[in-house]
């Protein structure tokens, strides 16, 4: 291909987002049925890093005058994500924290009620799920035509229920999680990885976040939970 100019430009929005259920033990892709979901309508997707500070220590003498002081580096251990959405989806809850889907009774049932997990005993474990989000890529008054967006992918998440209110208003409920590194995820099966996309062979996908420009549009979103074939 001709030389690219290198991009440079402002993430806004979030425009999609998709959750692939994987293996609490291997990371990889779960070999199941409805192992995915693509959701729309997200209001907000908050990434904040979890750090520990680190040791912050000063020598005094006894005339109260410093001798020495250390501060040592900020250790990152994780990030901590929020996904704020008005949609009320069964699917999404589901396949997010886990629990039973309600459906009804029509030719092909659809999920209209969900029944929230509560105390896992010690012998199961959280569902985990790869999370991406799109956002788009903004060059001074436009999308940018040539990576019109930005994909972000947390290859390893465990989520559970955040706050919501039912008031007079639309309902916003959040749900909260934690990331962890996942050397199976890969390029993940969707056929819109860093290495579909540019061949980056060396670039480190199972770190807890990555992100990168992308020439692919998102997804269709659907109120429907879809199945993926397990490959990275």
């Amino acid at each position: 291909m001709a030389q690219r100019s290198t991009p440079c430009g402002v993430s806004l929005g979030v425009c999609r987002v998709r959750i692939t259920q994987l293996d609490p033990i291997t990371g990889c892709v779960e070999s199941s049925a409805d192992n995915s979901f693509v959701l729309g309508n997200t209001i907000k997707v908050d990434v904040t890093p979890n750090k520990d500070t680190g040791a912050d220590t000063t020598l005094i003498d006894g005339c109260g005058c410093k001798i020495a002081t250390y501060k040592a580096p900020e250790i990152l251990k994780r990030y901590d994500l929020t996904l704020t959405t008005p949609i009320k989806s069964a699917a999404l809850e589901s396949i997010l924290t886990g629990g039973d889907i309600l459906y009804d009774n029509s030719t092909i049932p659809v999920p209209v009620g969900f029944s929230s997990p509560t105390n896992l005993d010690c012998t199961e474990s959280q569902v985990p799920v790869a999370f991406e989000f799109w956002t788009k890529n903004w060059i001074d008054g436009a999308q940018d035509p040539a990576l019109p967006w930005i994909h972000w992918v947390f290859p390893y998440t465990i989520w559970s229920p955040g706050p919501q209110s039912a008031q007079n208003d639309f309902a916003q409920p959040d749900f909260v999680a934690f990331t962890r590194g996942n050397s199976c995820w890969g390029d993940g099966p969707y056929g819109d990885g860093p290495d579909d996309t540019y061949g980056a062979s060396s670039f480190d996908t199972s770190s807890d976040y990555y992100w990168y420009y992308s020439p692919t549009d998102p997804p269709t979103a659907s109120c429907d939970l879809k199945t993926i074939a397990s490959t990275s």
